[in-house]
């Protein structure tokens, strides 16, 4: 754009009006931002300003790039237009605010400026077709909210439109007014064929459009913070402050022998920044979109949750947001956990993490329904009763039957297999969990992966009675003190046959009831079993760190001491949750494992052996949690002549089994069953068996495949079994048959 010749405020008058109204709107829109940021500081404390590098990197590819939304193609290019018109255009009005006083900005006034302008405008307005016809038309059900109507949508949908269109009026009539002047694309082609009206009547018409704009954009910035399209400004901030710790990990309660209050029932036990996800919540509904209660019909709105805990907060300061229904007062009325969150909506949560993986803007959806499971258990004893046995059994015999832990190792009598009592030089410890030890089904899964181990010839063990079961299920329900009884006393065991690797970790502080709380400056650790670590590496969310701890050897295919599970719970739990007791092992899943026995030629397996069409589930806690994908697919596409048949939802978009978050020991009561669902759609791609690589998986859809009444044609196998059959119609290789001496190089 060139200067243009006069003042399009309409003068000093019009510059000195502008002038008040653009202190009043910023004015109101600082006093605004000052009491949600006092209202967010409710809050615990929580150390959110480490690893500023790769703060930043994350940054510019999620905010900058718009990676996230883009996983959605159609809206995802739609909100990237968007976005990129909304910085190209305030950065446009700038200029217009300086107009008003004689002054064009340098760039921002340039002719390459004004074509980026107008192209912005112009893919802006396509966006804002598609918005519409998805809302008015499409509807998707991710799209509903229970709190609040969608007019706010549409204020802001309109309010877009407005300042597309005066600005568009402006520069065609700008242009008219100064003879060509003040060029633009749109001034140039629209303005040519209008070329007839009077300058006078366009000079008229540039100013009425120039305050038109102006006062629609002002009124966007006061209506902004005060509405649901706040997170406009907080989704910047809450991908800048991002979790890098590991995302598979729930956050402890310190000091939790001393609290005397556990989990989450009012606002300010949560942590600022779990707050500011309710600010930055843009509402999409992609975490509805792929939750597997919400899709069987339970009670459980992933973004209700999170707005729910926003609609808390506004409450608890006496605030209100535009569209908000509700009145202050009503809300005060009810409590939140029991209250505006239900009961039933924490209990329908799996765990899966589905949620969590596809937030575009890093909302922590899981560690929330978690805090407040905490509370319902250790403060209220409000939880299904159906755990009660479960509670009762960890803790007297350390698995979740009324079964004497004294006979952990009966699966494996006959075969070899050495406890580490009688063996304490094994190189590898088989973490065999309580479904393998106990479980009549999971048995022959723990069964098959010693043979595997024995045909390789790597030097294993099992602890036995010495080993209990990890908490999973206790932590994910909400016992968080019986998790921290049993993580204890398996980092001792664990410790005392030296399989502790000393990892570097972080020494920290902490203020927040729930473990957030961290410290900068890397150390060496010297956290003590039982006393809490939370501020661990960073790892991506989008590309969780390997599932082994540290390099391997060339020619080897695992390090010594290296712990390995076949539970995907048990792993993710000595992995990632342990350290923050001081527990620090190298951790490795088995499909994993096998893999690299494979890959280092340390297994040979009869190449297509299995000519079944296979399709294969991503169990939740190693894929989405800790981004294990490729490992099992490797092991099948060699031991399977068709490899796999993939599932609609497979990877990191897989549907959950319905086991997880301690759901395998609750009735589910509520619509259709999640693992019935998910064997349905294992059924529809043709497959003759269901490969797996999770006892809760295995369990889960065992039933469903009876419940489908497919048990006669079609079955589930974990992958060490399928590999074990192979190996058994194979002979024998020498030297590949016990459980003791130097693995091949």
């Amino acid at each position: 754009m060139a200067d243009i010749a006069f003042s399009p405020a309409g003068g000093p008058v019009g510059a000195v009006i502008f002038a008040v109204l653009l202190i009043a709107a910023w004015v109101a829109f600082a006093l605004r931002i000052r009491q949600l940021v006092r209202l967010m500081r409710l809050g615990r404390p929580d150390n959110r300003f480490d690893h500023l590098g790769e703060r930043v990197k994350y940054f510019v590819l999620m905010v900058l790039g718009q990676r996230g939304v883009l996983r959605d193609p159609l809206p995802g290019i739609a909100h990237f237009f968007t976005f990129w018109g909304f910085i190209i255009i305030q950065l446009d009005a700038l200029n217009l605010w300086a107009q008003a006083f004689g002054v064009n900005i340098p760039v921002i006034s340039s002719r390459p400026f004004a074509v980026i302008l107008d192209a912005f405008i112009f893919l802006a307005f396509l966006a804002l077709i598609e918005f519409a016809y998805r809302r008015l038309v499409l509807r998707p059900r991710q799209l509903e909210s229970q709190s609040h109507s969608p007019v706010d949508a549409f204020v802001i949908l309109g309010l877009i439109f407005l300042v597309l269109l005066t600005l568009f009026f402006f520069e065609v009539f700008a242009y008219i007014a100064t003879g060509g002047a003040d060029w633009t694309f749109y001034g140039a082609t629209v303005g040519q064929a209008w070329s007839g009206i009077p300058v006078a009547t366009a000079t008229a018409l540039t100013a009425v459009f120039w305050w038109a704009n102006v006062l629609t954009v002002l009124g966007f910035l006061v209506y902004i913070p005060n509405s649901k399209h706040l997170h406009l400004m907080a989704t910047p901030f809450n991908v800048f402050f991002r979790n890098l710790r590991h995302i598979a990990a729930l956050d402890p309660i310190p000091n939790i022998e001393e609290r005397e209050d556990y989990g989450v029932h009012t606002v300010n036990q949560f942590t600022w920044k779990q707050l500011l996800d309710g600010y930055a919540c843009t509402e999409c509904g992609r975490c509805n979109s792929v939750c597997p209660a919400l899709a069987t019909d339970k009670p459980l709105w992933p973004k209700e949750i999170i707005l729910g805990v926003k609609e808390e907060l506004f409450a608890a300061g006496n605030l209100m947001l535009v569209s908000h229904e509700q009145e202050v007062e009503e809300s005060k009325a009810e409590p939140m956990v029991g209250g505006r969150i239900k009961d039933e909506t924490l209990w329908a949560c799996t765990n899966c993490g589905a949620c969590v993986e596809i937030c575009p803007v890093s909302i922590e959806h899981v560690q929330k329904i978690d805090d407040m499971r905490r509370y319902l258990v250790m403060e209220e004893s409000r939880f299904p009763q159906e755990v009660i046995p479960l509670f009762n059994n960890l803790e007297r015999n350390q698995n979740p039957w009324e079964i004497s832990n004294d006979t952990r190792a009966d699966w494996a009598a006959g075969m070899g297999v050495p406890t580490l009592a009688e063996d304490p030089d094994v190189e590898v410890l088989y973490w065999v969990g309580c479904m393998g030890s106990f479980d009549a089904r999971n048995r022959k899964v723990a069964t098959a992966f010693a043979k595997v181990m024995q045909h390789a010839g790597v030097h294993f063990g099992i602890l036995g009675p010495e080993e209990s079961c990890t908490g999973d299920p206790a932590r994910r329900i909400g016992n968080e003190y019986l998790w921290y009884m049993l993580a204890s006393q398996n980092i001792e065991v664990l410790n005392n046959y030296g399989f502790g690797k000393g990892a570097p970790a972080e020494a920290n502080g902490h203020d927040g009831a729930n473990g957030h709380n961290g410290h900068n400056g890397a150390v060496h650790n010297t956290v003590e079993p039982g006393q809490i670590n939370t501020s661990l590496a960073p790892t991506d969310a989008a590309n969780p760190v390997p599932a082994h701890g540290v390099g391997v050897e060339p020619g080897r295919a695992y390090n010594v001491k290296t712990v390995v599970a076949t539970c995907p719970h048990c792993f993710n739990t000595i992995k990632n949750e342990y350290p923050q007791l001081g527990g620090n092992f190298e951790v490795i899943h088995h499909t994993e494992f096998i893999e690299r026995l494979i890959e280092s030629g340390q297994l040979k397996l009869p190449e297509g052996f299995d000519r079944r069409k296979l399709t294969y589930h991503d169990p939740c806690f190693i894929g989405r949690w800790n981004g294990i994908y490729d490992a099992p697919r490797k092991v099948l596409n060699v031991i399977n002549s068709d490899g796999v048949q993939e599932m609609k939802r497979s990877r990191n978009r897989s549907f959950c089994c319905g086991g997880g978050g301690g759901r395998v020991w609750m009735e589910e009561k509520i619509g259709k069953r999640i693992n019935n669902t998910r064997v349905q759609e294992a059924l529809g791609t043709g497959a003759d068996a269901l490969a797996a690589a999770c006892p809760f998986c295995i369990t889960m859809f065992e039933d469903g495949i009876k419940a489908v009444e497919a048990q006669d044609h079609f079955q589930v196998e974990d992958i060490s079994e399928i590999l074990a059959r192979a190996l058994d119609a194979q002979p024998a290789v020498a030297g590949n048959t016990g459980t003791s001496g130097e693995a091949p190089a």
